[in-house]
């Protein structure tokens, strides 16, 4: 049996394997990283905080935590900046958009 694919958390559509593998959406080209680094840095210029999301249940996680966390796998967009710019230009950003495709019905919510 198939195994069920995980929702981008960009663009909504069941495109991923796994939940914070680095896959790549097909159709908006996010990038599903494992940590998402906080923009706080400390006293020391150190990162003061990661959060991880990879143990997060693939069926409910929709990203509202993370939604303006800079995330270092997609150019330090914001989740929130990418569905934005997924809803404009069909890509969570504009360099990426000769790589995405349309959905497939297999693939919808």
């Amino acid at each position: 049996m198939k195994k069920k694919k995980v929702i981008c958390l960009c663009c909504g559509y069941r495109t991923l394997d796994e939940r914070g593998a680095f896959d790549i959406c097909p159709v908006c080209f996010w990038e599903d990283d494992v940590y998402i680094m906080f923009e706080k840095i400390d006293q020391t210029g150190e990162i003061d905080a990661i959060y991880n999301h990879n143990n997060c249940d693939d069926d409910d996680y929709n990203g509202e935590d993370v939604l303006d966390i800079k995330s270092s796998a997609n150019h330090l967009l914001t989740l929130r900046q990418g569905r934005e710019n997924y809803k404009k230009i069909g890509a969570c950003c504009k360099e990426e958009l000769k790589y995405c495709r349309k959905p497939k019905k297999s693939e919808m919510v």
